[in-house]
């Protein structure tokens, strides 16, 4: 028989073992599924959280950014003074310059009178350092000290204060601090949208003199500077030639560097990365074990007529074709289902969490390409039950 034929043969038998098996055995089928959604789960978990740490970073209105030299991450700034970003205007391609103030601000929620923390962002409102029109606000208000613009994608821990805008055409929200007896009451004068990070549940914009207001933090001292470039500048080159001109205590890196460097720092400098990683993998582990069991089964069932196709002349990478193929199939016909789970789980988790969850095309490819190689290992194991196969348990 040609080899051709003999792999259309192979292709039929497994297709025909792993259909009688998936039906006979719903529970392993939906194990190997859902060691697929495990993945899915986990894989968009940590997407999504690393996205929710870089949400003010995709923002910022510059091509470099200046930060001091010890800086990690933005959820626990570090500061250094305004003057150094001055000194990057002598660079030729540097357009203009801006300062953010960052500052972890506990507030009281206007339902339970809790105290909750946010992230403010402090601006200069004449040039802002954020890209306006991406967090969809009108930062005039912001002007007038006192003012805020709330985030419309915070969690609902601080208490409905935009339906209270709404409703009442004004909101307050009392600072809690405890290291002050004094407190702030902040007028809440908008909305924006930009959404919580990993560590703060949501965020208040405000102006720069408004922040310092709060945490007496002098306006010289900032936390992130934002390096504008004229058109047709190359803001890698411009970063590292930036370096030499600052201080010591102060290094340029491009935007995407910026963003790169947080995600780093939640990768790799925390459990997050790890953990998540782990999950994955017991993911893949699970699928492999379900898989292997379900083809052990379809082997072990099937061993005499195997050797019947031996003793007819079927070669031995016959069979080995058959075990690959069966495994193949499994995987394949458990990745719709486990996809069209994760989606409907994605959308649970979008409305408890807030997180920009997405089951992206490619990620589906890469965990159907991995549960595929994992299959297949998982066959090259069960294929040693092959080596059983002797036309003499025919006599």
């Amino acid at each position: 028989m040609p080899v051709r034929d003999l792999f259309r043969f192979a292709l039929l038998i497994s297709y025909q073992q792993a259909y009688t098996r998936a039906r006979r055995s719903i529970a392993a089928f939906v194990g190997i599924a859902g060691g697929i959604v495990l993945v899915l789960m986990q894989l968009g978990f940590q997407s999504a959280l690393y996205d929710s740490s870089v949400r003010l970073h995709n923002v910022l209105d510059g091509e470099v950014i200046v930060i001091p030299a010890e800086f990690h991450t933005i959820q626990d700034p570090t500061w250094f003074p305004r003057e150094w970003l001055v000194m990057t205007m002598a660079h030729p391609e540097v357009k203009s310059t801006a300062p953010v103030y960052l500052s972890a601000v506990t507030v009281r929620s206007l339902d339970d009178r809790s105290a909750r923390t946010l992230l403010a962002i402090g601006i200069d409102v004449d040039e802002p350092a954020i890209i306006i029109d991406r967090i969809k606000a009108s930062i005039a208000p912001l002007r007038v000290p006192g003012r805020i613009l709330f985030d419309a994608r915070s969690q609902p821990n601080f208490g409905d204060v935009l339906g209270r805008l709404r409703r009442d055409g004004t909101a307050e929200i009392e600072t809690a601090s405890f290291s002050t007896p004094l407190q702030t009451n902040l007028v809440v004068a908008g909305s924006h949208v930009l959404g919580g990070t990993i560590v703060y549940a949501g965020t208040a914009l405000m102006s720069a003199a408004t922040l310092s207001s709060i945490n007496a933090q002098p306006l010289q001292r900032i936390n992130i500077g934002v390096v504008k470039l004229r058109p047709g500048a190359d803001s890698d080159r411009v970063a590292r030639e930036l370096k030499p001109v600052l201080p010591p205590g102060a290094t340029a890196m491009s935007a995407a560097d910026f963003v790169r460097l947080e995600k780093r720092f939640w990768s790799k400098e925390t459990p997050i990365g790890f953990l998540f990683d782990i999950g994955a993998a017991i993911g893949f582990l699970i699928s492999a074990i379900y898989t292997y069991q379900v083809l052990f089964q379809i082997v072990d069932e099937n061993l005499s007529e195997y050797a019947v196709l031996q003793t007819m002349g079927y070669p031995r990478w016959f069979f080995t074709v058959v075990v690959m193929s069966t495994a193949l199939i499994l995987a394949v016909a458990a990745l719709p289902p486990a996809v069209l789970l994760s989606a409907g789980l994605y959308e649970i988790c979008i409305a408890a969490t807030l997180l920009d969850l997405k089951l992206t095309l490619g990620r589906i490819l890469a965990v159907g390409a991995i549960a595929a190689a994992v299959a297949i290992a998982s066959a090259w194991l069960a294929k040693r039950r092959l080596n059983q196969v002797d036309p003499a348990i025919l006599m």
